[in-house]
């Protein structure tokens, strides 16, 4: 019952990761955490969103913008690093619980608010390296990124496949570190690897609607996601 429950949740979720090129493994989550545990949830997804992302990626290769790639990639990690350290001496209930107030605020804002606001550049910049500190902490990142990719990225393919990229880079670090920590067990393998077929439909299905879907349909359905993600964070 867990594995079916299991799969249905990967599938849905990356079905969304395929139409967005994010929110997978922040919409996941707490599933997750609900039906294994947080040791095995964070390798789990971190390996399917690693194999979401090479096949969104490698798809729409020539729609990557390698000059944003480039410049979230470095203030990402650098926020990475700093959001393992918060993660082993802050209490991490209450900062999720900001964060995830924060990303609320922020998709209703996009949602109902009709005047556009285009922040200044140190502000985006400061948004890249809390990103990356929330990735670091929660494996969660894909709010705040959005909230830059949004400005920066406003064509959908731009969007979806230069995050994509991202999230490869960012997940084969985590990985690494989740090896030397002991996380992937065989348990956590076998049931990851069972999983991949609905990651693979799911992904395969999600960019087939991704080219039907308008720019303003694209745009509302990721603050929508978005708000999602933030209420799943209070979980």
């Amino acid at each position: 019952m867990e594995l079916t429950l299991f799969l249905l949740v990967i599938f849905s979720t990356n079905l969304i990761q395929g139409i967005t090129g994010f929110a997978g493994t922040v919409l996941a989550m707490p599933f997750v955490i609900l039906l294994y545990g947080i040791d095995v949830a964070k390798p789990s997804l971190t390996i399917l969103a690693l194999l979401a992302g090479l096949l969104i990626a490698v798809r729409g290769y020539k729609d990557i913008v390698w000059k944003e790639f480039f410049k979230i990639l470095i203030l990402m990690f650098i926020g990475l690093f700093a959001g393992e350290v918060i993660y082993q001496y802050l209490q991490t209930e209450v900062l999720l619980q900001i964060f995830a107030a924060f990303v609320i605020l922020i998709a209703l804002s996009g949602l109902f608010q009709k005047k556009e606001y285009n922040l200044p550049e140190p502000a985006l910049n400061v948004i890249l390296l809390l990103a990356g500190v929330i990735h670091g902490m929660f494996v969660s990142g894909g709010p705040l990124l959005i909230i830059y990719a949004v400005k920066k990225l406003p064509d959908k393919q731009n969007f979806r496949t230069t995050l994509s990229m991202i999230w490869v880079a960012l997940d084969i670090y985590l990985i690494i570190k989740q090896t030397g920590a002991g996380l992937m067990t065989a348990f956590t393998l076998t049931t990851t690897a069972w999983s991949v077929p609905a990651l693979l439909i799911g992904v395969y299905i999600g960019n087939r609607l991704a080219k039907k879907m308008s720019q303003q349909v694209f745009l509302r359905l990721t603050y929508v996601l978005l708000l999602i993600s933030g209420v799943s964070l209070l979980v």
